[in-house]
């Protein structure tokens, strides 16, 4: 059984920390009349597997990217929970391929207590590959990720990733699976 350590653990944002795909689907839906099926994104860049006017992504994109703490981007069940527990003993470390980390920032103070921001660094890093660099720097040895090319490279370089189950990272890999927030908990040295 795989025991973490708190202060040796840090977390991707997106589909991990918040159901950013969900909402994807849901300004879909209320912004362009578009339906899609959560099951259906079986790819981690939306483009490649559903048939929609790559203008609309970018544009969806955009808005997720931009405005998370102004839109109805919910926290996956339980995380909100488990994050202030862990902040409760360390601080919490982000790492996201955003292009920048303000409005996840906003974001969190919005659904996290007000003590948890003292305690939380967010570094987007602009792209996937640039995760590692900075989980190396800051004595990282876990990260949860749901997207399985950045948990190869992570894996390479001696970083222990933890998938978060997603219905575009259900090939065939290696590595430890999370479906929920509980099976995150259960893995923490409280």
């Amino acid at each position: 059984m795989m025991i973490i350590p708190p202060e040796k653990i840090a977390f991707d944002f997106d589909g991990v920390v918040a159901n950013t795909f969900r909402s994807f689907i849901n300004i879909a839906r209320s912004h362009y009349e578009i339906e899609i099926n959560y099951k259906d994104i079986t790819r981690y860049q939306i483009g490649e597997v559903l048939d929609i006017d790559p203008e609309i992504i970018e544009e969806i994109v955009e808005i997720l990217t931009n405005y998370p703490h102004e839109i109805d981007l919910i926290p996956n069940q339980g995380a909100v929970g488990v994050l202030e527990r862990i902040s409760s003993i360390t601080s919490l470390l982000f790492v996201t391929a955003r292009p920048f980390g303000d409005p996840v920032k906003l974001w969190l103070k919005k659904h996290f207590s007000d003590g948890i921001s003292e305690s939380v660094e967010v570094v987007a890093t602009g792209n996937n590959t640039e995760k590692l660099p900075v989980l190396k720097a800051r004595g990282i040895d876990y990260f949860i990720e749901d997207r399985i090319d950045t948990c190869f490279l992570l894996s390479k370089e001696g970083i222990t990733p933890i998938v978060y189950e997603q219905p575009w990272n259900r090939k065939k890999h290696p590595f430890h699976v999370v479906k929920n927030w509980e099976d995150i908990a259960s893995l923490i040295q409280w």
